[in-house]
């Protein structure tokens, strides 16, 4: 499940509170091409290599003072709650496909969801864990300036996995350089 929350800052720590819950994907609905295609130069074709700092682009939009939230377990509301922030999206659109690598915090990773209210909550800094990348693929590209296919993840199956070609792979690499300099070495 995502959701959007809203954010605020409260002396060291980060309040959350739930405002709806939304799509990330699909070019009707999902918060990332919706965000991406307000940045896309008008003639703009593929290859792209792009990136979205979510809380920043939100900010630009009647969004402001929101971040986008996944929660990786919402099936098991009762024993386990693991929500994470996305704070920034890197994408390599080519061949009418994106992959794409999401830097998240970990705000609860399969914590005990008693006591916790999953709708309004804080945060203190060493509270978060991560920094955390997670590689996705999404069925969609860019030419001339727009968005093509359907922006959507591929269904499951055993062979869904990210492939990444050198290129790409590389420029993921410089993110993750240049956003988290320790992570990599």
């Amino acid at each position: 499940m995502f959701a959007r929350y809203k954010k605020q800052r409260v002396t060291g720590k980060d309040r959350f509170k739930f405002a709806e819950q939304v799509s990330l994907f699909g070019c009707k609905e999902g918060f990332i091409p919706w965000l991406l295609k307000k940045q896309i130069p008008p003639s703009q074709g593929e290859p792209y290599k792009w990136h979205l700092g979510v809380q920043s682009e939100l900010e630009k939009t009647e969004y402001q003072g929101s971040t986008l939230v996944i929660d990786l377990k919402p099936a098991q509301k009762k024993t386990n709650l693991s929500l994470y922030e996305v704070l920034d999206v890197w994408g390599c659109s080519d061949d009418g496909w994106t992959p794409i690598l999401l830097l998240l915090s970990g705000l609860f990773v399969d914590a005990n969801p008693k006591g916790i209210d999953r709708n309004d909550f804080l945060i203190e800094d060493e509270q978060r864990e991560g920094p955390i990348y997670e590689f996705m693929h999404l069925e969609g590209g860019v030419s001339g300036g727009k968005l093509t296919r359907k922006w959507i993840t591929p269904r499951p199956s055993a062979t869904n996995a990210v492939l990444l070609w050198p290129d790409c792979l590389k420029y993921f690499v410089n993110c993750i350089r240049q956003r988290t300099p320790k992570v990599l070495g």
